[in-house]
């Protein structure tokens, strides 16, 4: 006691009264802030809206000392700070969610109230729908049926009212809430829907329908978020379209929230590079506020989002994570807490950054010139007896395309050519997977470069035919496009794991008239011109394939290949529209074939065009007449912009013509090692 006697005396003396009195609520200051809990740098939430019917069902969960408790204990202790609830308008109703009313407004009220009680944010996420509401689905609430314009917006503004009305009287405002969920695509269809092909008009109505929920909101609760949500976690160019139309219209947002899962919305470095550029462009805070939590992402997804810059990483929302960190017993997967604690105490940390590196830019590193060629027939020539030589001697195939300068092979690639109606039924296996590993290694064993050709289809796909494959014919939008995602995928991973990784990948065969038909069907030949048919379906199909390439190597080089070599029109009609849609590659593949594709002065004014217009290289990746002349047109286009041919089939005298009916090489190949020598001059 005596010593702080000593230290009160000395500061009086040495300040004055005056300056004892600052010191000393400078000391008191410092011991509470110093006692003062630390707050973390950025949000950890969950959408839990399943709970009440799991638990109806009698699930109980349990916490990592193996005790029976309530989740949102188990949630807290982990550090989750916001629950997310989702409501529906009559979960009831015919075609409804829930029979037994689970998600509507008394059972999200109960729940709100738990989380309330257990000291945690509240985030509110209205469907307008009787059922789930999401990009391909975003039906009218059955008793606002027949409304429209201005009834049908004063309707969801009432409606979006009273349910904030009744939670703000109840004690349990939402401090975030959703004006709908997953709206890339829009909401309360058909009034507010918005696809590839939506007119003014279609944004208007959207808008209104927003700006009706959004009025609700602000005179309500006028200290609370609103948090806009698509379904869109790397598509920038798709996020960028609908926020400038929101700006545009009016339509406001304090939270930019994103859903990402990996199989829709692209790779981790489009996530990455989208969450930047937003929250730079548009100066808000960016959520990614759905994702499928799992031991493999949970710490990539908060990382990325804590490593926007300027402190605009808002946080992240796992969707029902319960299925994540429970088991079936609702005994608890300690592994996922762990990395969830693990993402709390860094974000304690607001000077350390999480270990992201910056977004990188693909880049093609192809060395001209490629003088390619499909052989995917020579296996089964191969069976049947087939044998090739060269200037008299026997030699195996790739050995002689190799001697005469040809540096890169593709192989097609058909999902089950076994099937009923498939490409090689019997058994035989022919341009399925294991044939096409098979004839892939001897690729890589001959030095030469590898394209792989998906077809996506059991047998040929081209612009007359894109057959969806037997074992996916049951399904149907975004199950679809998950499916083409994961075997992507998978596949490209099964050749990286054997060894012949692909240095180019083709996602689909000749689809300027689209790929797995009839979900991804486009309008036919020069009808895509000011064509004013929906052309989504099939762009987010081809964004699906993409991603997944990318996903397994990101150094793989992309190409997308159409069959219009000399139709100029069409090619644009085709390369605009999946761009503006957000299709990310790499490469431009065109067919020409005469007969199909216009003259040669078609071609090369088309190619020419195309570099031109989207700066992308460019390849023949089919052809058989005209061989020099072809080569030639591609080799000359202006900055090195034309990397090659594929000539099709070179062995078969129909096509290609390389070899005649023996298996010998005639002079249609001698001029390819001129070719070659002429353009690495």
């Amino acid at each position: 006691m005596n010593v702080f006697l000593k230290l009160f005396k000395n500061l009086i003396l040495t300040n004055g009264l005056k300056g004892f009195l600052c010191s000393l609520l400078g000391v008191a200051t410092l011991i509470t802030t110093s006692c003062k809990p630390k707050e973390p740098s950025q949000s950890i939430g969950a959408d839990i809206s399943f709970i009440p019917q799991m638990e109806s069902r009698g699930t109980t969960f349990y916490n990592v000392k193996g005790e029976e408790a309530d989740i949102f204990d188990i949630l807290k202790d982990h550090h989750f700070d916001n629950i997310r609830l989702r409501i529906f308008v009559d979960p009831t109703a015919e075609n409804g969610y829930s029979k037994d009313g689970f998600c509507d407004l008394d059972n999200t009220l109960t729940m709100a109230k738990r989380i309330k009680s257990a000291g945690m944010k509240f985030t509110l996420d209205f469907h307008y729908s009787d059922t789930w509401a999401d990009p391909d689905k975003q039906f009218k609430p059955t008793a606002w049926k027949g409304l429209k314009g201005k009834d049908l917006e004063n309707k969801l503004y009432e409606y979006t009212k009273e349910v904030l009305t009744t939670m703000k009287k109840e004690g349990v405002a939402p401090e975030i809430v959703q004006v709908g969920n997953e709206i890339s695509h829009g909401m309360v269809w058909p009034d507010g829907r918005v696809l590839d092909n939506a007119k003014e008009e279609n944004w208007v109505a959207l808008m209104g329908l927003y700006k009706a929920g959004q009025k609700a909101v602000r005179q309500v609760l006028p200290d609370s978020k609103l948090m806009v949500h698509l379904a869109l976690g790397g598509q920038n160019t798709l996020c960028r379209e609908f926020l400038d139309k929101m700006n545009k219209y009016g339509a406001e947002f304090d939270i930019i929230g994103l859903s990402y899962y990996e199989r829709w919305h692209e790779t981790y470095n489009d996530l990455k590079a989208n969450l930047y550029d937003l929250s730079n462009r548009y100066n808000k805070p960016v959520c990614v506020n759905e994702y499928g939590a799992g031991e493999e992402n949970i710490k990539i997804i908060n990382d990325i989002v804590r490593s926007v810059p300027n402190g605009l990483g808002y946080g992240s929302m796992a969707w029902e994570p319960t299925r994540a960190m429970f088991d079936r017993e609702g005994k608890p997967k300690k592994a996922i807490f762990a990395l969830y604690d693990e993402v709390y105490e860094q974000n304690l940390k607001p000077g350390q950054q999480s270990k992201v590196a910056p977004p990188f830019e693909r880049k093609v590193n192809i060395n001209r010139p490629v003088i390619g060629a499909d052989i995917s027939f020579v296996p089964q020539s191969e069976d049947r007896g087939a044998k090739y030589s060269d200037q008299g001697k026997e030699k195996d195939i790739l050995e002689i395309l190799k001697d005469h300068q040809f540096n890169w092979i593709r192989l097609r690639l058909f999902v089950d050519p076994d099937a009923e109606n498939g490409y090689s039924r019997g058994g035989k296996g022919y341009c399925g997977l294991e044939k096409t590993l098979e004839m892939a290694k001897r690729v890589k064993a001959a030095g030469m470069n590898f394209l792989l050709d998906f077809h996506y289809s059991d047998t040929w796909a081209d612009p007359g035919k894109q057959f969806t494959p037997s074992v996916w014919k049951d399904l149907h939008g975004s199950a679809m496009e998950g499916r083409v995602y994961s075997y992507t995928n998978e596949t490209i991973k099964r050749f990286i794991n054997e060894g012949v990784r692909p240095n180019m990948v083709q996602v689909g065969n000749e689809i300027n008239n689209g790929m797995i038909w009839p979900q991804g069907i486009l309008p036919e030949g020069r009808k895509k011109v000011d064509s004013d048919e929906e052309m989504e379906s099939f762009s987010v199909l081809l964004r699906c394939a993409s991603a997944a390439v990318r996903a397994a190597d990101p150094d793989i080089t992309i190409m997308v290949h159409i069959a219009c070599g000399g139709q100029n029109a069409e090619s644009v009609a085709f390369f605009d529209k999946i761009i503006s849609r957000d299709v990310k590659f790499d490469v431009i593949g065109q067919s020409y074939y005469p007969e199909y594709h216009g003259t040669l002065k078609d071609l090369e004014f088309n190619l020419n065009d195309l570099v031109t217009r989207y700066q992308k290289p460019i390849f023949v990746v089919e052809y058989h007449h005209n061989r020099k002349e072809v080569n030639d047109i591609v080799h000359s286009i202006p900055n090195g912009m034309g990397l090659g041919t594929f000539i099709w089939e070179p062995t078969s005298t129909r096509w290609g013509g390389l070899f005649d009916e023996n298996g010998a090489t005639n002079e249609n190949i001698d001029i390819y090692p001129e070719l070659y020598s002429a353009y690495t001059k």
